[in-house]
């Protein structure tokens, strides 16, 4: 099941390289998201996927590939596949001209006996936020509650981010399941396993802290014991008078896993939005 995974995403990769890019398409579902540094919110549902795959038709081209550490973890018909990606462009005589490193995120469902793609999150290895942004986000006149899983899951990620604000990134841990898996925007390879997660986020405490947080559109896409929570998030920094010091804006997607009627994360994909390469 894994290496069927694996041969999917190999695949229309290797037609992405070439000019051609439905293989993705193909083995997207309907209910599709798409999240990568060039967007400023995050592309939903397969038709809105096409479109924008139409504008890069005939216009990606490079000769090396390489699948760094992939990982796929699966929970009956539901799979998340993670992994570093390198791609590098090569001149005539076979010289690197162009090398660029990336962090791969991709959530898969089986229905009708197909693995289809739901969830997708790409972002550049080690990137930074551009001198400024703007980010088209929704304005909401009451207070918005989340019903089902959303609201199971969003109670556990906004618990954590509330102490994770104030300097304290253990409440993290503590929902991370042993397997989990983790990209940010500094680190320069995937971060694997509880321990060395914890080692990561360790130094953190006490170093990070913000007023105020907004999660943006949040949603979530459930199979079986797994659900993908996707959104946008801007941490937000005040002056003594009340006024925005500064704003940063994030793309986040958590993978949870229910586990003895529990939910705990075993992946997580930070990103800005429209971050650039260092």
């Amino acid at each position: 099941m894994k290496e069927t995974i694996l041969s999917l995403e190999k695949g229309v990769m290797e037609r992405w390289r070439n000019g051609d890019p439905w293989g993705w398409a193909e083995i997207s579902a309907e209910d599709v998201i798409y999240v990568e540094p060039g967007l400023t919110k995050p592309i939903i549902g397969l038709e809105e996927y096409k479109a924008y795959l139409k504008q890069l038709e005939g216009k990606v081209y490079y000769q090396g590939s390489e699948f760094i550490d992939p990982d796929v973890v699966v929970v009956g018909d539901a799979a998340v596949l993670s992994y570093n990606y390198r791609s590098s462009v090569r001149n005539p005589e076979g010289a690197i001209t162009n090398k660029t490193s990336w962090n791969a995120t991709e959530v898969y469902f089986r229905r009708d006996s197909q693995w289809r793609i739901v969830h997708t999150h790409w972002s550049h290895t080690l990137h930074k936020l551009p001198e400024s942004v703007e980010i088209p986000v929704p304005v909401q006149s009451s207070r918005k509650e989340y019903d089902g899983v959303l609201g199971e899951v969003m109670a556990l990620e906004s618990a954590a981010m509330e102490r994770y604000r104030r300097g304290d990134p253990w409440g993290f841990i503590e929902i991370y399941a042993p397997n989990s898996t983790y990209f940010d925007t500094g680190t320069p390879q995937r971060i694997n396993g509880w321990e060395a997660l914890k080692d990561e986020l360790a130094q953190r405490a006490g170093n990070i802290f913000y007023d105020v947080m907004d999660f943006i559109a949040p949603r979530v896409q459930v199979c079986g014991n797994m659900a993908v929570l996707t959104y946008r998030f801007f941490d937000t920094c005040l002056n003594r008078d009340g006024s925005v010091s500064n704003r940063t804006p994030w793309n986040c997607s958590e993978v949870f896993v229910r586990v003895e009627g529990q939910w705990r994360i075993i992946h997580t994909h930070w990103s800005f939005i429209k971050g650039e390469m260092i």
